[in-house]
């Protein structure tokens, strides 16, 4: 589904978060696991074929509690700590030799990280996303990424979520709000391809603007 058309004319990078161990340790969130790496292997060959830039985010935390959020703190809860399996790469999730790393502390991969500075560097435009989650560090970080003013685009069967409840009215929220684009791999894998614009919408944002 398009909506907005982000102009690929311009650079295009792959940012691909967080399919790290810790955040699929619940059967619900690893049954998803398949669809997301099936959706996600054709993206990423595409990108690496291209010499297109990939960005590989991940979330690790320091063991003297420096890094963690406030919840972690609140509860006492220790996650994602550096040298545990929780920061590992999913079963199945070939980290590709390409990808940059980019080591967040928080839900947004822009929050006290280089990362825009490295996509300014790079000329990148357009960013696409995958990962998980839409109601968490995805949908946060394409929310921050509009806000700096990149075209972004959600690869929607790419990318997971923890309540299936919150999925579309995230998306339809992004969308709205931001003109975040959200694209199936196929569709995205299309377009970069074909090496066009992704056409323009004319529809008026629901939404006044902020």
């Amino acid at each position: 589904m398009l909506t907005h058309g982000a102009d690929m004319d311009g650079g295009v990078a792959l940012a691909i978060i967080d399919l790290q161990n810790w955040m699929f340790r619940y059967q619900d969130r690893s049954s998803q696991i398949g669809r997301l790496l099936t959706s996600l292997n054709g993206l990423i060959s595409t990108f690496e074929g291209r010499s297109l830039p990939i960005y590989d985010i991940v979330t690790i935390h320091k063991r003297d509690r420096s890094t963690w959020s406030k919840l972690m703190l609140k509860y006492d809860y220790p996650c994602l700590l550096e040298g545990t399996p929780d920061i590992e790469a999913i079963e199945g999730y070939l980290v590709p030799p390409s990808a940059q790393r980019v080591v967040k502390t928080q839900n947004s991969a822009f929050y006290g990280t280089d990362f825009e500075d490295r996509l300014r560097a790079a000329k990148i435009e357009t960013l696409m996303l995958a990962g998980v989650f839409i109601d968490g560090c995805v949908g946060l970080t394409a929310a921050d990424a509009a806000q700096r003013r990149f075209n972004v685009i959600c690869i929607e069967d790419a990318v997971g979520q923890v309540d299936a409840a919150l999925r579309q009215p995230l998306m339809t929220w992004l969308q709205q709000l931001y003109e975040i684009d959200v694209l199936s791999a196929e569709e995205a894998v299309k377009r970069i391809g074909q090496g066009t614009p992704l056409p323009p919408d004319s529809t008026v944002p629901s939404m006044d603007p902020i």
